[in-house]
């Protein structure tokens, strides 16, 4: 069964883990320390990190992220120049499923040029 926990980032951002108590996902780290102690608490490890675009605070957390975790960064493929780290570039309305995550990316522009959503089934 897959759980989603919110996390308080910043003054006023939040980022998630979506895991199923082993592995876990994270979705735009603004800040690596409050993600960190979360997973942590949780005994979890993450395996990704999904950007939904380039701004700082949805992506700042990156690399120190993937450096403890040596976990894969995802993001829309025409942002792969913005996003710090990132290593899956997502086109729209593909399909990821590794594990027990499976979703599917949408292109939203709107926000940033490159914005995407996530819709996990």
């Amino acid at each position: 069964m897959i759980k989603v926990e919110i996390v308080k980032c910043l003054k006023d951002n939040f980022s998630y883990i979506v895991h199923n108590n082993q592995d876990a996902l994270v979705i735009d780290p603004s800040d690596s320390d409050p993600l960190i102690k979360s997973l942590e608490k949780l005994n979890l490890k993450a395996k990704y990190i999904l950007n939904t675009h380039h701004h700082f605070d949805h992506i700042d957390g990156n690399l120190a992220l993937k450096e403890k975790y040596k976990c894969k960064i995802i993001g829309f493929i025409n942002d792969k120049e913005r996003i710090p780290g990132i290593d899956i570039c997502l086109k729209n309305n593909e399909i990821f499923n590794k594990g027990d995550f499976k979703f599917k990316t949408y292109h939203t522009p709107g926000h940033t040029l490159g914005h995407i959503c996530y819709h996990f089934f």
